[in-house]
């Protein structure tokens, strides 16, 4: 059953504010923390929700009005994992996602979502010219200095945004990545502050 979570429609006016498409927030149920991420770069938006230590993870398809629907795959698995039994007296997908959606903020962050947030999410779909193995992000490498053509556009997008990837495509930057952990660059700056 379709619901319209109409409780994102403050985030979503704020990010339009601040040119920000993916933004990303937690939510404590049941004892389990769940990491969301709203993504209104796609159309339709997506809703990516991804339960902390545990293999748990779905993403929703988050059409105008805010509706979302839940399949009974991800729903059943969910309660499995928060050992609950489905129904309306104990957990239903609605109040599952009422709950998410109550609990969103109202403004998003200044800082960039970190690639690892999206990882489990989005790795399946990396081009393979776009090297799905590296999915741990080092940096950006502005190319005006070098003179080479940049790379990575799609997976940019994928993991940052169409905005960011835009200022990528406009400035010729690449966003530089790894297949090992230890690589990973923690802090991330927006890459219009190589321009």
């Amino acid at each position: 059953m379709e619901i319209s979570l109409h409780q994102f429609s403050s985030l979503y006016k704020d990010m339009r504010t601040n040119n920000k498409c993916i933004e990303q927030f937690y939510v404590r149920y049941s004892n389990i923390t769940f990491d969301v991420i709203i993504d209104i770069g796609h159309t339709p938006f997506e809703l990516l929700i991804g339960a902390i230590n545990h293999q748990w993870a779905c993403t929703l398809k988050m059409n105008p009005g805010f509706k979302v629907e839940m399949s009974n795959s991800d729903f059943y698995s969910l309660c499995d994992i928060l050992n609950l039994k489905p129904g309306k007296e104990s957990l239903t997908s609605f109040k599952f996602l009422l709950y998410i959606a109550n609990h969103a903020p109202k403004q998003a962050k200044t800082n960039i979502v970190h690639p690892s947030h999206l990882a489990r999410f989005r790795q399946s779909s990396i081009k393979k010219e776009d090297e799905p193995e590296k999915i741990y992000f080092r940096g950006w490498n502005n190319h005006q200095a070098d003179k080479r053509t940049a790379r990575n556009f799609d997976k940019t997008e994928k993991f940052f945004g169409k905005d960011i990837a835009d200022v990528c495509r406009r400035h010729n930057i690449s966003s530089i990545w790894s297949a090992y952990p230890q690589d990973e660059n923690k802090v991330i700056i927006h890459p219009k502050h190589l321009i």
